[in-house]
């Protein structure tokens, strides 16, 4: 199944072993998703690498590790692909910043995997939070 992957997914990765860091790691084993995600991701997580490191009090090399893990899982898809879909996921989209997740889901007809509940307020994409991805990893829910 394909999802869309929000930056919060990724940074609750970086910073706890939560439910989160779990679904990369038994994706990396059973291949039930596909992630992507919107350069943009990329520019998040860029910029607040001191602030996780200063949370979690990894080294840098633990940090590479983490990440990585999860870096090789999500596809990158750049923003031209799905440019488009801004205007439409203007109605959808809690905030600004979460545009361009909501356009990636629009362009390619697929849910969102989010923590933030705020992006169920609206009917046209489908949100899978962290622990229904989970539970349908482990069959509990199709």
């Amino acid at each position: 199944m394909l999802l869309v992957i929000d930056a919060n997914v990724v940074f609750s990765s970086l910073i706890s072993k939560s439910i989160c860091l779990r679904i990369f790691e038994l994706n990396r084993l059973f291949k039930k998703f596909e992630f992507i995600a919107p350069e943009f991701l990329l520019f998040e997580i860029s910029n607040r690498i001191d602030k996780i490191l200063k949370f979690t009090k990894f080294t840098r090399e633990e940090f590479e590790e983490v990440f990585s893990l999860i870096k090789e899982q999500i596809e990158i898809i750049p923003f031209e692909i799905f440019k488009e879909k801004i205007d439409e996921a203007k109605s959808l989209s809690p905030h600004f910043k979460d545009l361009p997740y909501f356009s990636l889901a629009l362009k390619f007809n697929c849910p969102i995997l989010s923590g933030e509940k705020r992006f169920k307020n609206q009917d046209r994409v489908k949100v899978y939070s962290p622990r229904e991805v989970l539970d349908m990893m482990l069959g509990k829910k199709e």
